[in-house]
């Protein structure tokens, strides 16, 4: 059945179904990273700490991480093209409510909306895109729905930030939820039907896992993610204490963006051939800020050039860590691709969780401190692990 929906779709169609698999990827993670910029806003709105703040984050990494699995095994043999419309109904239905939630409670509950939404179309949309185009086009049409996501990792928070500046943290949602609205319209209109070709089995999931590259391939992803979401969860309060003007607060995430997404384009260049290298090196750029933002924080402009250091890191290490995770030889590619959502879920659940936890108790700086522990752990293990590429 795989790829024989793409010979009843023309070239333009084939492109736009899988178009709007890359929106939904986009809004979806967009909206799971919206509270980073916006998360003092948030604090005061409910009178909550930062660290209680931070379960924004927190609440739909879990939910994600047990979306993604659960999506492939309880989905049977549904039409994929009525769950990724139902999926896309939940994510617009998280953002309404986040926008007029009345209590802390009820932001929490928008929140898990997300994760449940989130993790399931991220496992789903890159199962559902390569049965849209031919055999050859497959990895070109993963790579797309990838993009979605990445792009979101970078542009997110600087897209809410720059709408709550002129808003409020509050129209943040408002603007995820035009964006939801967007890929549900598209999705209804150019995805076919999609039997699902075989039902996943718990047991496909065993498999991957006791393949010895891919336990290792999920030390990595986990390491990485739970590091950064750790400290990037804080960003926004690091800046302020930095005393960097709330005016380039803005301008700054947005640099951070546009940075991040053009260091995952220059990335994408390397990987082929240098793919150890190009993650290894991104490990390193993603460290030396978690050591030294605490340190020179009376130093504005040295913070802005961490910052944007830290933005090049960021914006390679997903695409690569993903890279390393497909090249897995594996029988099992849609328990593999769950298994990188459910894995980077759970690891920004946890990560934005200690984080939170650090912050509460010891602090801002203990926080990024312990964030570069694990990164420079993760490049360690990384160097002393031989892998056939």
């Amino acid at each position: 059945m795989q790829h024989l929906i793409a010979r009843e779709l023309s070239p333009a169609r084939q492109r736009l179904a899988v178009l709007s698999l890359a929106l939904g990827s986009f809004a979806s993670v967009t909206t799971e990273f919206l509270p980073v910029g916006i998360l003092p806003d948030i604090s005061r709105t409910f009178s909550v700490t930062p660290g209680t703040a931070g379960l924004t984050m927190t609440v739909p990494g879990m939910m994600a991480a047990l979306s993604a699995p659960g999506v492939m095994l309880f989905s049977g043999r549904t039409d994929r093209r009525r769950i990724i419309l139902w999926l896309s109904l939940i994510l617009l239905a998280g953002c309404l409510i986040a926008t007029l939630a009345p209590t802390f409670a009820v932001m929490l509950l928008s929140r898990a909306l997300v994760g449940i939404s989130l993790g399931a179309f991220w496992a789903m949309g890159l199962s559902v895109a390569v049965e849209l185009v031919a055999k050859k086009k497959a990895h070109k049409a993963a790579a797309a729905v990838f993009a979605g996501v990445t792009a979101a990792m970078i542009l997110g928070v600087p897209m809410g930030s720059l709408v709550a500046e002129y808003s409020s943290w509050r129209g943040a949602f408002v603007a995820a939820a035009i964006i939801a609205i967007a890929a549900l319209l598209m999705q209804w209109r150019m995805l076919p039907t999609i039997p699902a070709e075989s039902h996943v089995r718990f047991t496909d999931f065993k498999a991957f896992v006791r393949l010895p590259e891919a336990r290792k391939s999920i030390v990595m992803i986990a390491a990485v993610f739970a590091a950064h979401f750790a400290s990037y969860t804080y960003l926004t309060p690091l800046i302020h204490e930095a005393g960097i003007p709330s005016a380039a607060v803005t301008v700054l995430l947005l640099a951070y963006g546009a940075i991040g997404f053009a260091s995952n384009l220059v990335a994408s260049r390397f990987l082929e051939n240098n793919l150890k290298a190009t993650l290894f090196a991104s490990k390193i750029s993603l460290a030396i800020p978690f050591l030294l933002l605490p340190v020179l924080l009376i130093f504005p402009k040295l913070e802005t050039v961490l910052i944007l250091l830290w933005a090049i890191a960021w914006g390679a290490l997903p695409l690569c860590l993903n890279t390393w995770h497909r090249s897995i030889e594996t029988e099992h590619s849609e328990a593999a691709a769950a298994m990188f959502t459910f894995t980077a879920q759970v690891a920004i659940a946890v990560g934005s969780s200690l984080g939170g936890t650090i912050v509460d108790h010891f602090g801002l700086k203990a926080n990024f401190w312990m964030s570069a522990l694990i990164v420079i752990l993760s490049a360690f293990y990384l160097v002393t692990h031989r892998k056939a590429e």
